[in-house]
């Protein structure tokens, strides 16, 4: 179905306004579809005009506009023809649509603990035809009216208040769902099925949080902390926007099959229901799910408050909300994300960055929809939100915050760009913005903050040289500036500002001289520094826990470029993690060396000690930390993912051998199973596991271990899995595609090397939007570390496969380039 153009929008939106949406739909079939039933009333500007309805439904009954039939047949590629427009306009579309299992449109999940369904629409990017006819763009947006007709015990949630106006007692309820306020069409939702809740109130909103039935005790035992991070992010925004939650009833789903971390419906966000927690979960874990419900918590005021109105600033949307949701948990909760965003988020968003996919931040020309769903990645989110956390800083609180109050008084509930928000900044004294906007928004790639010293007679004299983008740009980083001593003391800080010419650093000898040591700015850091193995003398001591995030960015950049030796950077590791202080980066850091130096930087030949190492570090950080905390758990997972003694982990699963005051839960049983099932082919393990736990988080843990199992027949049948049309879940489908390829199996899975890259484009055939570039990213060859690999993925690429096959195959084959310039550059690793 082709994707609405940007031209086609902008028309549509000035000949309509869309005045109100009624969606009537029966969810009491039991069968895979179910009956939508729409009218739309809206204006048009021009009597006689012709336009369309998006509506992609299994099949089209009647349509009538203004009364007069509409030809069936001409329905065609998700459109409908809407000719001899009147002033005012209504228009009925009856059509039985399909429940989907890829997590769009709305999703139906069966829940094998209770054999029960559990529905929720995710109407993003395009997807909100799928369960209704609508005009589906960003800027028509209406009022609405749900009429939903569905079992008797089922629970009805949407984008506003729910209510019960009839009923067939044991047989049907029919629910109205009353949104307060106009909704574009990308953010409404429903939440329908058996759901288990928890309800409060918190400064007169009402509150809720939800998940399936099988998830009743874990979900009342997390409503605690979920209600109490709700009412204090409510409190912060309140005070901060100086304006009120503008949508009524404030739910929070937990569905399943979720294909991404949450989306902000007005009034129900969805989350996916990894986030109830079914084992023992870390501070850490509790840490990010406060702020993914800031963040989404933020987008109620910048997106669905106001909203954009072409995808070109769905940026804007993510940055923002990354940014308030990091200052939002660290001033009003009590959990702080300021490492988790340098560690995971601004990792993820530099390696975007650097792939021959990168984009400006802003100002992508997304002349599509489905073009602006391909920009969705690290960039709009953890670089935007950096560079908006500079602007702040930049303006000042007093400036930025009223720049946004007089951005939500003159657009509420309507729709904006870019520059209106950057008016209502200069109207709050923020002058002109341009200079500022153009090397950071619409410059792509990311710069070098470098420290040179220059070999002059004076060894205290360096200078801190900015090197610029490839796509060049007139950036200026304003960074603090670290001196430290051999024993990681601090010496003192200097504020400077890096732009085109060096600056000049004099100060006394130290060992180490650190740029951006706050963490502050959107950079690659090359410190001064030959040795890593001498830093870690210092890198073990340094206090300030942001100056500890930007060296290890800065380590995996360089391990990335070819720059430093992957062996170098595991032994950074092995001296340093045994004195980090901090949980987090601990884990981030097992991780990195666990499918990073042990994976595609390491040659397959030499991988097998690598990831023994990576075992024996995590067990050594397991045996010193305490019994029960959480940086036991944390290592306990290290060393199952890095685990090489097949043997071992087996007593571990039979508890022989656990660490005093670790006990296994069902997740921790499950990863266990799925790495001994890598190791050694015992898929007797995994059929054991199921008949303990066959819930659904079971299922796609099974599907992982089936998928990873070392033998041609798993191999075989979880291909065609990948590769072919099947009833598979979506999770269980990315989990096959992620535990396909194993760093140790290369030989195993050598023929579906060049298979991959035969097959994985006819995916798009019958996989659409998230799922198809999420099984083709997942599914990649990462660890075939050659050459003749690299061929094999620029002659796919060359052959212009679907626009989500294509983006998955970019990325993926420039991280696979880095990983084999850097086996090619260091051999032994």
């Amino acid at each position: 179905m082709p994707s609405l153009l940007r031209t086609e929008a902008v028309t549509r939106a000035a000949l309509l306004t869309v005045e109100h949406t009624r969606v009537e739909l029966d969810l009491t079939d039991p069968g895979d579809t179910f009956a939508s039933t729409t009218t739309l009333t809206f204006a048009s500007a021009q009597t006689g005009a012709t336009t369309f309805v998006d509506l992609k439904a299994t099949a089209l009954e009647e349509a009538r506009l203004n009364g007069r039939p509409l030809a069936v047949a001409d329905w065609q590629d998700g459109r409908l023809p809407l000719t001899d427009l009147a002033d005012r306009n209504e228009l009925v579309v009856r059509a039985r649509m399909s429940y989907s299992s890829d997590g769009e449109g709305l999703h139906r999940h069966v829940d094998p603990a209770d054999g029960r369904p559990y529905l929720y629409a995710m109407s993003f990017l395009d997807a909100g035809p799928r369960w209704f006819a609508c005009f589906d763009q960003p800027d028509l947006k209406s009022r609405y009216l749900f009429a939903v007709t569905a079992p008797a015990d089922w629970t009805v949630l949407g984008n506003g208040p729910a209510r019960v106006v009839d009923e067939h007692p044991g047989s049907w309820r029919r629910w109205e769902v009353s949104p307060p306020q106009p909704l574009s069409t990308y953010f409404v939702t429903l939440v329908a099925g058996p759901y288990a809740s928890v309800t409060a109130e918190h400064d007169n909103i009402p509150l809720g949080v939800h998940a399936r039935a099988s998830l009743r005790r874990e979900l009342e035992a997390e409503a605690e902390d979920l209600l109490g991070v709700t009412g204090q992010c409510f409190d912060h925004y309140h005070q901060v926007f100086g304006r009120r939650y503008p949508f009524g009833e404030y739910h929070q789903a937990f569905v399943p099959d979720f294909n991404a971390g949450a989306m902000e419906n007005p009034g129900c966000v969805t989350f996916r229901d990894q986030y109830v927690f079914r084992g023992r979960a870390t501070r850490i874990e509790r840490a990010t799910r406060a702020g993914i419900v800031a963040h989404e918590m933020a987008h109620q005021w910048f997106g669905d408050l106001v909203t954009m109105r072409w995808w070109d600033d769905l940026w804007l949307n993510e940055s923002f909300a990354e940014y308030m949701a990091r200052r939002c948990t660290s001033r009003a909760t009590d959990y702080d994300q300021t490492t988790e965003f340098g560690l995971a988020r601004k990792d993820w968003g530099m390696v975007a960055d650097q792939a021959p996919s990168t984009h400006p931040i802003a100002g992508n020309g997304a002349e599509d929809a489905q073009a602006a769903l391909r920009n969705f990645d690290g960039i709009s989110y953890a670089k935007g939100a950096a560079v908006l956390e500079q602007l702040a800083a930049h303006l000042g609180d007093e400036v930025f915050f009223a720049g946004l109050r007089d951005y939500f008084d003159s657009y509420a509930f309507g729709n904006a760009e870019f520059a209106e928000l950057i008016g209502s900044w200069s109207r709050a004294g923020a002058g002109d913005l341009a200079a500022w906007s153009e090397p950071w928004l619409l410059t792509a790639g990311v710069d070098t903050l470098r420290i040179e010293r220059p070999g002059t007679a004076d060894p205290a004299v360096a200078r801190l040289v900015r090197v610029p983008a490839e796509q060049g740009g007139e950036r200026r980083h304003a960074v603090t500036v670290a001196r430290l001593d051999a024993d990681g003391t601090e010496r003192g800080r200097e504020r400077v500002e890096a732009g085109p010419e060096p600056v000049v650093l004099t100060a006394e000898p130290v060992e180490l001289l650190l740029p951006d040591a706050a963490d502050e700015t959107w950079a690659r850091i090359r410190p001064a520094v030959q040795d890593w193995d001498g830093l870690t003398r210092v890198l073990a001591r340094i206090a300030d826990p942001r100056s500890r995030v930007a060296l290890y960015n800065s380590l995996r950049d360089q391990v990335r470029s070819a720059e430093l030796a992957p062996s170098a950077a595991l032994r950074v590791l092995e001296t340093q993690l045994p004195d980090e202080t901090g949980d987090y980066a601990m884990a981030q850091l097992l991780g990195f060396a666990s499918t990073e130096l042990a994976g595609p930087y390491t040659a397959p030949e030499h991988r097998e000690p690598v990831a023994r190492r990576v075992h024996d570090l995590s067990r050594l950080l397991l045996g010193r930390a305490e019994p029960g905390s959480d940086r036991q758990l944390l290592a306990f997972r290290a060393a199952v993912a890095a685990g090489v003694d097949a043997d071992e982990l087996i007593g571990w699963h039979a508890g022989e051998g656990l660490p005093d005051g670790l006990a296994l839960d069902p997740e921790l049983r499950w990863r266990l199973v799925v790495r001994v099932c890598a190791l050694v082919d015992r898929p007797d393990l995994i059929e054991r596991a199921m008949a303990e736990d066959p819930s659904t988080p079971g299922r796609v843990h099974a599907a992982a271990a089936r998928a990873g199992l070392p033998s041609a027949a798993a191999k075989q049948r979880a291909w065609e899995l990948i590769t072919a049309p099947s009833a598979i879940g979506a999770y269980e489908l990315y989990a096959t595609a992620g535990a396909f390829f194993q760093p140790h199996q290369t030989e195993l899975t050598e023929a579906y090397v060049p298979r991959y890259f035969a097959e994985i484009g006819g995916t798009a055939a019958f996989r659409s939007g998230w799922s198809v570039a999420e099984a083709a990213s997942s599914a990649y060859p990462r660890y075939a570390t050659r050459r003749e690999t690299l061929a094999l993925a620029e002659a796919a690429i060359a052959a212009d496969p679907a626009p989500g096959v294509a983006r998955a195959l970019i990325d993926q084959t420039d991280r696979l380039r880095r990983a084999v310039a850097s086996t090619e550059r260091f051999p032994a690793g």
